[in-house]
């Protein structure tokens, strides 16, 4: 019986280590795979980017951004920052600058050495109803930043990249814009831009459709070069193409001119929706930035497939491009992604791969010396 006993304990003692045995070799073979997920490489062959599905390659329980949702909302995309900044707090900086009429701080965010010898700014959602550009904007940082230590772009690490080359992202310029054009007028606060976003649904526009901030300006017309020329626009406060009363009224536009003015910048990145396709250049820009705005936006050609347009046929009219091109005489490269406006969901994970390692070509471009040569 005592002999029975023993034998049982043993072959018990047995199965158990056995049990443990392959636990640990499971735990260690996720652990593998995650830091495999976390580990991304990407190199171009003859010229043409690879067209791999990069969102594959992380698990959706370790993604911060949610993006599965047609809406993305300012309150997210804040709470989305600060864990991004707790998380990867070596390469993110999240700054609360200017604060709205209605009352909503922009961010910026530094993605990078903010102490790097580049710098490039890049901006989204200036349009309110242009939101999935910030969505776009708001993974690709995530993307660098959980990629940082362990992920490659031609042979070289992200993290060498972002230490000679700082992103400064404004990833949602037009926050009351944006909470308006998914909300309605539960996306307003004072009771005048309630008042005038209902008096716009009377009028049979309908609140997804609206551009402009809470105090009906089009931002992206509120600035200097060729302020008011735009013959489209309009006299009065409006749901699009008003420009203001003058340059620089608005709180986003005079925010995005202060944050310009930091640094020395190598070029401006632009996101908007929609067309699938790219603007560069500035028709009274000197020929020299409006050269190297091309190469930036056959940089991004390179990733997107997206059809060019330069500024031979496009006077300016007060954009930021325009903006930065003549009183900065730095290039400027315009992303529409999408192909209506609002983009639909549906459309996001291939504008996701098609624009993923736009920023890490064009600092690997910028460091070498490919804009200026």
């Amino acid at each position: 019986m005592k002999k029975n006993i023993k034998v049982l304990r043993s072959t018990a003692v047995f199965i158990i280590s056995f049990m443990l045995m392959f636990l640990c070799c499971q735990s260690n073979m996720r652990a593998n795979s995650m830091a495999m997920n976390d580990s991304i490489s990407h190199t171009t062959d003859g010229g043409q980017v690879s067209t791999a599905t990069f969102h594959n390659y992380i698990s959706p329980k370790f993604e911060i951004v949610d993006r599965t949702k047609q809406t993305y909302s300012y309150q997210e995309m804040v709470e989305d920052l600060q864990l991004m900044q707790d998380v990867w707090s070596h390469c993110i900086r999240c700054e609360m600058r200017s604060r709205t009429y209605q009352g909503r701080d922009i961010p910026v965010v530094y993605l990078g050495n903010p102490d790097a010898k580049y710098h490039v700014m890049v901006q989204a959602a200036m349009h309110a109803r242009e939101y999935m550009a910030s969505l776009l904007v708001m993974t690709m940082i995530e993307h660098y930043a959980r990629n940082y230590e362990t992920g490659f772009f031609q042979g070289k690490k992200l993290k060498w990249l972002l230490e000679k080359v700082c992103f400064v992202i404004m990833p949602m310029v037009n926050p009351d814009g944006v909470e308006i054009a998914q909300r309605g007028d539960d996306g307003a606060v004072t009771a005048d831009v309630k008042e005038w976003v209902q008096a716009n649904t009377q009028a049979g526009i309908q609140y997804d459709q609206i551009k402009s901030n809470a105090r009906g300006v089009d931002i992206n017309h509120n600035f200097r070069n060729g302020f008011g020329l735009d013959k489209k626009l309009k006299k009065s406060k409006n749901y699009l193409n008003y420009p203001g009363e003058m340059p620089l009224s608005e709180v986003e536009s005079q925010l995005m001119l202060d944050v310009a003015q930091e640094h020395d910048y190598a070029c401006f990145l632009n996101y908007h929706t929609s067309g699938n396709l790219v603007f560069y250049g500035c028709k009274n820009a000197p020929e020299q930035v409006n050269e190297q705005a091309l190469k930036i936006a056959d940089i991004v050609k390179r990733h997107t497939s997206y059809p060019l347009c330069g500024p031979e046929d496009i006077p300016e009219c007060g954009t930021w491009a325009d903006e930065v091109e003549v009183c900065f005489l730095r290039p400027s490269t315009t992303i529409e992604l999408g192909t209506q406006n609002p983009v639909p969901i549906s459309e996001f994970y291939g504008l996701y791969d098609k624009n993923l390692w736009v920023w890490a070509d064009l600092a690997y471009a910028i460091i070498s010396g490919q804009l200026t040569e």
